[in-house]
């Protein structure tokens, strides 16, 4: 089955792998062995440099202990080939087997060894693994030669010390070529490493000819060659050269040629292992520092990047400067806060003159910390922008000192707290307005039924035929006295928001095609009035009335500020507040959203910044005694944002005004507007319950309804006017209730009334406050209701009309 087949090639395949690397394993080992032998000049089996210890050393490390098998394989072969008994060459394998195994083992578990010899350690870890492993082969060995009496003439000691440093070279001059080899990275050399890596073997290879052919000994003349091999070409140049220049050395050596021969061969066979043990050790450990040194300075500069990069990118400003203030390093937001096109503007000015708002304060705040002894401080402070606008940060900075003890710099972030200020001023003037308007709104209430008895009783009295005329024209200059009492109230009403809003869906262009003849009589000849209504601009849900109220209130601000003339503009446009738009580093804050904009804009005198931060506070004017009484604006902000929008005012002294309001826009067809039908002469018929717990406001009702015809049942209360109703509810036509009573308030004792009649007609009697029949004193569609302070003939028509339909 193909499943059987494929399990057994997937087991079969690693343990043919196996017997592979083994056997290539053994064979390199015979191979090397054999060159080895020919290196011998004390005895046949007694080399010079044993390379199949590297080789061994290195099959290991790189391919595991478990191959050890080859390495025995290998020195049986090799050493059987070369005359000795069966017996002592399967010990000798053990021998050469166990010193690659210890030196694996040693390097693989104790020194947590790197294959690629670029630090010092590893050096260090191969040459005492070299020194520890290569005894237990020269041990073995030589005691089993002794025991065979194949080293006639040479001592036990001799023999074991040339046997152990052969395989010790044989370690630091394969191992290490064959390594570095193995694991350095593949790249594509330059050309000018190819060049200069010819030129280094060239040199290598002739200064080595020379030296190794000469019988006077200047050997050591080669070192800055093996080093430059480290320097420029790390630990693989190293291990190359010197194993050039062993091969060499050697062949000098065994040819009876050159300066390792010049004594007996004992002798000269120490000073050749000497020269080159200490040629693959020095030029290893000179290619380690410099790699070492290589990735410190890597890393160093990963580590500087990275710091760059963090300074660069910051979201905050980032700066440092020296004792005197003069900055010595700035990153692009600190530029971006500051108003520079970048942080290379910024190097080299002067803080304390250029950058604070007021030079005094930084040499004032350094004396203050550093006299408390703080090096760290963090504080609120005004800077400057390039342009000089004032600009308000978070600085959170600290002094670096000197080993001497002073100050060598100051550092430090700063984070840009303009919009959080602003913020912050924005919604402190919103809590004012809030206070304000609750103070308005709680006075216009209590004035409004003031008001509604004062007017009524007016009234009264102005119906009788008798009245002399002295008293007729006191009590219509009273009444003239209260209608202004009344619009002052419902402008602070508006101002509070807490006045009674009748929302439909219109449209502004409409709405200032339609006032436009209204406006142009209002104003001067001198005064041109430009209307730009947008293209296919969008509904917004408002009171028509108080829309019309909002830009007659903003065209008188505008023509009592433009005394000589000028250009009155009017102009609409969709807008859409996006989260960028409304962040709080912008101008204003505002709901992300779509808004229907309207700019009013004059050529006037204009105003300052202290104008434009209070001009919409009621009772604050720039006008003449008696001529204004600073209520118009307020209402105008009442009304906008009571009807979920925003205002705000751009201007400059001498250069004109601009006013922006935004309204929300609604995706509702505009409504159309039906006139109220005007009451009928005659007498009315009906019953009507009144519900107010103002005894004056009540008694002023009931005479006006009675007066006509009306019926009419007096409840001071919402229970005293539900079980009224319960009791007669099949002749009460109307209700007429106040929305905040004791007991029951108008809107339940409403609800309780119509559940008992579904026909029962309802108007609310609106006082102003805020608890009010909606929330943001908005009636629903087909509300009814009637405001306070009222006059006769407005009540009557609107009790006629509810009554008709």
């Amino acid at each position: 089955m193909p499943t059987t087949a494929s399990s057994s090639v997937s087991h079969r395949n690693p343990r043919l792998r196996y017997i592979a690397g083994v056997v290539l394993l053994a064979a390199a080992y015979i191979v090397a062995g054999r060159v080895g032998f020919t290196a011998s000049t004390i005895h046949p089996v007694i080399s010079s440099a044993w390379p199949p210890s590297g080789i061994a050393l290195a099959a290991l490390l790189v391919f595991g202990v478990r191959y050890w098998p080859g390495i025995t394989v290998g020195a049986f072969v090799v050493n059987v080939t070369g005359g000795i008994a069966p017996l002592a060459c399967a010990a000798i394998g053990v021998g050469n087997t166990l010193e690659a195994v210890v030196a694996a083992l040693l390097l693989t578990s104790v020194g947590a060894f790197n294959l690629s010899l670029h630090r010092r350690r590893d050096v260090f870890g191969l040459v005492v693994a070299a020194i520890v492993a290569a005894p237990v082969s020269a041990t073995i060995g030589v005691a089993v030669l002794t025991l065979l009496g194949a080293e006639p003439g040479l001592p036990f000691g001799a023999a074991w010390l040339a046997w152990a440093s052969g395989d010790a070279i044989g370690i630091l001059l394969v191992t290490p070529l064959l390594l570095t080899w193995w694991t350095a990275p593949a790249q594509q050399p330059s050309g000018r490493d190819v060049v200069e890596g010819a030129a280094l073997a060239v040199s290598l290879v002739a200064f080595s000819l020379v030296l190794f052919e000469a019988p006077v000994s200047f050997v050591y003349t080669i070192f800055p060659l093996g080093i430059w091999a480290a320097l420029r070409f790390g630990p693989r140049g190293a291990a190359t050269a010197t194993f050039v220049v062993a091969v060499i050395a050697v062949s000098y050596a065994v040819q009876n040629v050159g300066p390792f021969t010049t004594s007996t061969h004992v002798n000269d066979l120490f000073r050749l292992q000497t020269f080159l043990g200490v040629l693959a050790i020095t030029s290893l450990i000179v290619s380690a520092v410099m790699a070492e040194r290589r990735t410190a300075e890597a890393a160093l500069e990963t580590s500087r990047q990275q710091h760059r990069d963090i300074v660069h990118y910051a979201s905050v400003g980032v700066y440092q400067t020296d004792p005197n203030g003069n900055i010595l390093l700035a990153n692009p937001a600190l530029a971006e806060i500051l108003g520079y096109d970048g942080p290379e503007q910024l190097i080299g000015r002067n803080v304390t003159d250029q950058v604070y708002l007021e030079p005094a304060q930084r040499p004032a705040l350094i004396s203050k910390y550093e006299s408390f002894g703080t090096r760290e401080f963090d504080l609120e402070v005004q800077w400057k922008r390039r342009d000089g606008t004032p600009v308000w940060v978070d600085l959170h900075a600290r002094s670096v000192r000197a080993p001497a003890g002073h100050t060598a710099y100051f550092e430090g972030f700063v984070y840009d707290l303009t919009g959080r200020k602003r913020l912050e001023d924005q919604f402190r003037q919103a809590q004012k307005m809030e206070a304000i308007g609750r103070l308005a709104g709680g006075v216009a209430h209590d004035f409004n039924n003031l008001l509604t008895v004062i007017g009524s009783c007016t009234d009264f009295i102005l119906e009788d035929p008798a009245l002399p005329t002295n008293h007729r024209s006191d009590l219509t200059e009273l009444r003239k006295a209260t209608d202004r009492a009344t619009s002052l109230t419902r402008q602070l009403l508006a101002f509070g928001r807490t006045q009674v809003l009748r929302p439909s869906t219109i449209s502004l262009n409409e709405r200032l095609i339609e006032l436009s003849p209204m406006l142009k009589r209002l104003f001067e000849a001198t005064i041109e009035i430009d209307l730009q209504p947008g293209l296919h601009l969008w509904n917004v849900r408002a009171d028509p009335g108080q829309i019309e109220q909002v830009l007659l209130n903003l065209a008188i601000n505008a023509r009592d500020a433009m005394p000589k003339g000028g250009t009155l503009t009017f102009k609409t446009e969709n807008f859409v507040v996006t989260s960028e738009r409304s962040a709080s580093d912008v101008e204003y804050v505002m709901t992300p959203g779509d808004y229907v904009l309207l700019r009013v804009r004059d050529t006037g005198a204009g105003m300052d910044e202290e104008t434009q931060r209070r001009i919409f506070e009621p009772f604050f004017t720039t006008k003449e005694v008696g001529k204004g009484t600073g209520l118009g604006l307020s209402s105008v902000y009442g009304i906008v944002k009571q009807s979920g929008g925003y205002i705000r005012v751009s201007s400059t002294s001498g250069s004109g005004s601009e006013f922006l309001i935004y309204l929300p826009r609604t995706r509702a067809t505009p409504d159309k507007i039906v006139p109220r039908p005007h009451r009928q002469n005659g007498r009315a018929s009906g019953t009507v319950l009144l519900a107010e717990d103002e005894p004056a406001v009540r008694d002023a009702l009931y005479r006006i309804l009675t007066a006509v015809g009306y019926t009419v049942l007096q409840a001071s209360n919402g229970a005293e006017a539900l079980e009224l109703f319960a009791a007669r509810k099949g002749n009460v036509d109307l209700l007429i209730t106040d929305i905040v009573m004791p007991v029951m308030d108008g809107r339940e004792l409403a609800r309780r009334c119509v559940d008992l009649k579904q026909t029962l007609k309802v108007i609310f009697l609106s006082g102003y406050t805020q608890d009010s029949l909606l929330s943001q004193q908005t009636f629903e569609d087909g509300t009814e209701f009637i405001e306070k302070p009222f006059v006769r003939d407005a009540i009557l028509e609107r009790v006629e009309t509810v009554l008709r339909a």
